[in-house]
């Protein structure tokens, strides 16, 4: 009898533990460092509510983790097994996650599939999908949108002058100062003159791996070219944009050198802390070619308005995870437009949903942080998606073959080289050939 009783003592013994180790099974999500308290918030009411409806528990601990975003991607390839179940990456990252077989599962529930058609921008549509065996699937769930705006100086700028770099300028002679201060020469921290569109079409001969195809580069239409040609003129203006020095653009902006700076939200609390009450938010300015400007086909009088990459970042899941029967919902609540607004208002998340800003309640007002907002969205509506997703050699060609450092010199004048149109269309040529084969022409 002895031997029975502690024969059942001992499969109760293991039956416990089993059950407590599935309970200690972990499913992991990861966001950016900046949003991972909030998050970690809305999954513990979203196993709450399981719950509560299942009259069950939910079957795996929640963990949310705070990641570098930038750099998820890479790190969730270093070891897919490790890597979490739900992961935040930007959408220019889609082509490593699905390179060979994939590392990450296409969207495949309805009821996702169609929240994400109805709540994001047409801008979304193609970025957030990619081709795995010869089929396109919708791989991204979009959460969070980012753009470049314009921090600026109020005590050197009216509401007025503002709204063109033309006025901007204007405010900066008269104060003896920089117009515009950079934070970085890079092709996405100083793109505002190459993704800069006609004010009136909103159209633009810019082609940027049309199609995923990376023979579909084009920057030499004569609106491109007189767009460059204006940037020059603002660029070699005594008072016109400055490059970035070694003293950075936050010194330069609180010691009154630099009247304004292209960033993003990244970019506000430093901003907030370099001006204070004097810090404006808004759209990137307008700007208008000369006759001194004009290239080709484009008439003086032209409006353009500054460009900037809209850019979202998405969560996806891994393929083959253990937890996946639970994930597309996870993903579906998280993305939800109560959520995106919950988490604009909690942890200063620009929502993707494309009518936040006629919808949600908490972006009405003045304060700087909904200025910020309504900034970012008014540019997203205005800005491409960075077309680099469909494959690897986009982003590292596009960024770090040399190609932003021989537009920037175009904008500088660089030894006085580039005051002719051929030179300047030369340029770009070369450029061009950069982007298509990640490699500079030798003649």
């Amino acid at each position: 009898m002895k031997n029975k009783v502690l024969i059942l003592l001992v499969i109760l013994a293991s039956v416990t533990l089993l059950y407590g180790c599935k309970k200690q099974d972990t499913l992991l999500i990861w966001v950016g460092d900046e949003s991972q308290e909030f998050y970690q918030g809305i999954m513990d009411e979203y196993v709450t509510a399981y719950n509560e409806a299942n009259d069950e528990d939910f079957p795996y601990l929640v963990s949310v983790k705070g990641v570098d975003t930038g750099s998820a991607a890479a790190t969730f390839l270093e070891d897919t097994d490790a890597g979490a179940d739900i992961f935040t990456v930007a959408h220019d990252n889609l082509g490593k996650l699905i390179t060979g077989s994939s590392s990450i599962a296409p969207i495949t529930d309805p009821d996702l599939l169609a929240q994400i058609a109805a709540d994001n921008p047409a801008t979304f549509a193609d970025v957030i999908k990619g081709s795995v065996g010869g089929t396109e699937y919708t791989f991204g769930v979009p959460y969070i949108a980012q753009a470049l705006v314009l921090y600026y100086n109020k005590e050197f700028i009216t509401e007025q002058q503002v709204l063109t770099w033309e006025g901007i300028l204007a405010a900066a002679a008269t104060a003896n100062k920089q117009a515009l201060s950079l934070t970085g020469t890079d092709g996405f921290n100083n793109s505002f003159l190459l993704l800069a569109k006609n004010a009136t079409t909103q159209a633009t001969s810019l082609r940027l791996y049309a199609d995923g195809d990376i023979n579909e580069n084009y920057a030499t239409g004569d609106d491109v070219l007189s767009v460059l040609k204006w940037g020059q003129r603002f660029f070699t203006n005594p008072n016109g944009a400055k490059r970035p020095t070694d003293s950075g653009w936050t010194v330069e902006i609180q010691n009154e050198i630099s009247i304004a700076v292209i960033g993003g939200a990244w970019h506000f609390n430093a901003a907030q802390a370099a001006l204070g009450s004097n810090l404006g938010v808004t759209k990137l300015p307008t700007f208008t070619v000369t006759s001194q400007d004009v290239y080709g086909s484009t008439p003086a009088g032209t409006e353009f308005q500054s460009g900037t990459f809209a850019d979202a970042k998405m969560f996806v899941m891994k393929k083959g995870s253990d937890k996946a029967a639970y994930l597309q919902d996870i993903m579906m609540h998280l993305s939800s437009k109560e959520i995106q607004e919950q988490s604009f208002t909690e942890a200063n998340n620009l929502p993707s949903y494309k009518n936040a800003k006629d919808e949600f309640d908490s972006m009405t007002g003045d304060s700087v942080e909904i200025q910020l907002a309504v900034a970012q969205l008014e540019m997203f509506e205005r800005g491409i998606p960075q077309p680099f997703g469909a494959d690897t050699r986009f982003n590292f060609y596009y960024y770090s073959k040399g190609a932003p450092d021989l537009i920037m010199e175009i904008l500088e004048n660089k030894n006085d080289l580039f005051d002719t149109d051929a030179a300047i269309l030369a340029q770009m040529l070369i450029v061009e050939a950069i982007w298509k084969t990640g490699v500079r022409p030798t003649t």
